[in-house]
Order: structure tokens, then C-alpha cells, then sequence
């Protein structure tokens, strides 16, 4: 599945793409397809545990996406397409007609290893420390 999407002839990749692949390789491990070889090779490219770590949050969120919507299809190949769409892979594999929500934001990352919305900060710096409104007198 995954390598006839993605391939594995590539030298370098950017971090964006490695978030893609490992995500994929995530779902095609959880559909019975491991690639450990290409795994490791793309957890090599990240050059932080920061990085490592990220990586290894798209696999698992691949995983968990198999987990939790495998029943809905009838096939594992159904359910590739449905996860694994032209947003998230270099080719086109996805169809028409699924309508599972896409596992991705706009710039193709999965939604688990996106910036969380609390470390946006406030226009007001003192909303963190003020009392919530109920608990505020009239």
C-alpha cells in the first residue's frame, strides 16, 4: 500500500512530507502492512527528539485512525483511500465518494501533532489570571 503511493526512492525529504509518510505508514501498519525499514529510515531524518518524537505521534495517530473508523469499510483497501487521501499523499488514491472527515489541516499535518490552540496567546494578557465570568457577581 504504502509503497505504491509514496515509493521509497527518496534521499531527502522535508519535514512536512515526513510528517505525511509516517502518518501513512501508521495506517498501513495498522491495516497488516509494516515498513519498519522505511520507519526507521525517515525517523532518521529528523535531526532532534523533538522531531523524533513528533514523527512518532503521526505514526500512532495513523494507527488509532484505523482503530477507530476500520468497521465502516469493507475492505483495508477502502480504508487506506479514505485515510490516506490526495491531501495527505503525493497521488491521487482517494475517491469521490467517502466522506470521512480529512485527518489533516489546511497545510496536511494530522490534527495529533498540530500546534495546540492554548499556546495561542490572548489580545488581553490579564484574561488568564482574571475569575472566569460565573464566577463573577453581576
Amino acid at each position: 500500500m504504502y509503497e505504491r503511493v509514496f515509493g521509497t526512492d527518496w534521499r531527502t525529504i522535508s519535514d512536512e512530507e515526513a510528517i505525511r509518510r509516517m502518518y501513512a505508514l501508521g495506517v498501513s501498519s495498522a491495516l497488516g502492512h509494516p515498513n519498519r525499514g522505511e520507519f526507521e529510515r525517515i525517523r532518521r531524518q529528523a535531526g532532534t527528539a523533538y522531531g523524533r518524537s513528533v514523527l512518532q505521534l503521526a505514526f500512532e495517530e495513523g494507527k488509532q485512525r484505523v482503530a477507530r473508523n476500520e468497521s465502516e469499510y469493507d475492505s483495508k483497501q477502502d480504508v487506506w483511500e479514505a485515510l490516506v487521501d490526495e491531501e495527505t499523499t503525493p497521488a491521487t488514491t482517494g475517491r469521490a465518494d467517502v466522506t470521512m472527515q480529512k485527518p489533516t489541516d489546511k497545510q496536511g499535518i494530522p490534527n495529533a501533532v498540530g500546534r495546540a490552540s492554548v499556546l495561542d496567546g490572548n489580545d488581553d494578557d490579564f484574561a488568564r489570571i482574571r475569575l472566569p465570568k460565573f464566577l463573577r457577581r453581576g
